[in-house]
């Protein structure tokens, strides 16, 4: 006879004669009917930055990205959303802390306050 540790008594169960109680919680927003999730083509009406018409379609929105839907004949590139585009990293800046003391003294001296 195998058993199995439950999660929810920590306990050992035969796993054809599994108690009631410790049968986990069922998700009333979750379907019994298992299925892909599928992802709509239509969308909000967006003028496109290209040929400046209103499209509804993905497919026909991106169909103008390349040379062949569009009248330049170029390829083009869908920047959505990308964050490394639209706020790059900042650059790591260090200070000379003694070319800033030498101005700081360089400024002093020509005010005529002395250093």
């Amino acid at each position: 006879m195998t058993e199995r540790f439950c999660r929810v008594c920590k306990g050992w169960h035969n796993p054809q004669a599994w108690p009631h109680n410790c049968m986990p919680e069922r998700v009333l927003t979750a379907s019994d009917l298992p299925a892909p999730m599928l992802i709509n083509d239509s969308m909000e009406p967006v003028q496109s930055q290209l040929d400046g018409r209103m499209y509804d379609s993905k497919a026909a929105l991106r169909a103008t990205y390349r040379p062949s839907g569009n009248s330049e004949g170029k390829s083009y590139v869908e920047v959505g959303n990308d964050s490394s585009l639209s706020n790059p990293k900042r650059k790591e800046v260090t200070i000379d802390r003694q070319a800033v003391k030498a101005s700081i003294g360089k400024a002093f001296s020509q005010a005529g306050l002395g250093a």
